[in-house]
């Protein structure tokens, strides 16, 4: 504490944290237990600019500074990403570092451990080397699940790829009636009727819903997304697979899956 004055006030009840003459109002009271004041560990890092975690499973608390904290690695612990943590929940300036370089890469990732970035590797473009396959999560919640992929060649070179939403935008079209709903995927036609909607009628023709997920299968990376008719109610999956062709993972054909209860 030699750089940062902070008194912890006993009384009156409940205890309050003043730092450096401010009241800090905090989610959990400090506690007073056998004449000792415990402050919560966030709360700690909140004060003091620190970011903290516990590991359940080597029952561990990290305190870290904000500034390019570790957070995710892959399972050989040979690739490792940082990032600054920032206020609004998130990973940002994020860096990649292997055993032969280190570099910048783009995007951010959420700092909930549960959605941490997954950190493969793989041979995507086909030249018998494994590419290092970066799927970091930007969103996710009720209904909302988004990712972003990123491939870096051994020479720490990015590989180029294609936007799913906008390849999907492209092979999709929708229609909408009294009776039915019409799903067109590059010129094959689906038909739906009404009655087997759970929303009941709909005023609008169907379109890709705010889930984005890219996933890898082998050497073969996939993206897929929900096809919605309601806020609520969502009838299929679209998913395509990449090929790399000049220089870029080109997005493939969108295959429609309907859920087993819109099917005929």
């Amino acid at each position: 504490l030699s750089a940062t004055s902070m008194m912890v006030m006993a009384k009156p009840d409940p205890i309050k944290v003043m730092l450096n003459g401010t009241e800090w109002v905090t989610e959990a009271a400090p506690v007073h237990i056998d004449d000792e004041i415990m402050i919560p560990l966030q709360t700690f890092g909140k004060l003091f600019g620190k970011q903290v975690t516990y590991d359940s499973q080597s029952n561990t608390v990290r305190i870290d500074d904000k500034k390019q904290v570790p957070f995710a690695q892959s399972d050989d612990q040979t690739i490792q990403i940082s990032g600054d943590a920032s206020e609004s929940g998130t990973y940002e300036h994020l860096t990649l570092k292997t055993q032969t370089f280190s570099r910048h890469i783009p995007g951010y990732n959420v700092d909930n451990p549960s959605y941490a970035p997954i950190i493969e590797r793989a041979d995507l473009t086909g030249d018998g080397k494994k590419d290092i396959v970066i799927i970091l999560t930007t969103g996710y919640g009720t209904g909302i699940y988004t990712s972003n992929p990123l491939v870096y060649a051994e020479t720490a070179e990015p590989v180029p790829v294609e936007d799913a939403y906008t390849a999907f935008l492209k092979q999709f079209d929708s229609k909408v009636t009294d009776k039915q709903i019409e799903l067109n995927i590059r010129g094959e036609r689906t038909v739906i009727p009404i009655s087997k909607l759970q929303s009941g009628p709909v005023k609008y023709p169907p379109g890709i819903g705010s889930v984005m997920t890219y996933t890898l299968e082998g050497n073969t990376l996939k993206a897929t997304t929900a096809v919605q008719v309601s806020p609520a109610e969502f009838i299929g999956d679209l998913t395509l697979s990449y090929t790399f062709k000049n220089g870029l993972l080109q997005a493939g054909d969108a295959q429609l899956a309907l859920y087993p209860e819109y099917g005929s």
